[in-house]
């Protein structure tokens, strides 16, 4: 967690080693225009930072294809 309810949390971006620019750019690419108005920005695990903040309180979630299963009777 880098950022809960509009503020820093300053030694979880010393461990992260991630630099308040780094945070604002990643504020900015959300769309959000201030830190205080970020309720949760997170470390994922592939080193993106995901934000969330009040303007966006809709859920959103992206649909997996389903993979056609082969039998052995479809060979």
């Amino acid at each position: 967690m880098l950022i809960y309810q509009g503020k820093v949390i300053k030694e979880n971006m010393a461990k992260a080693k991630i630099s308040l620019e780094e945070i604002h750019e990643a504020i900015r690419e959300h769309g959000v225009s201030s830190v205080e108005d970020v309720d949760l920005a997170v470390l994922e695990i592939d080193g993106s930072i995901s934000v969330l903040s009040n303007e966006f309180r809709r859920k959103t979630s992206k649909k997996r294809k389903a993979h056609k299963v082969i039998s052995k009777s479809d060979v």
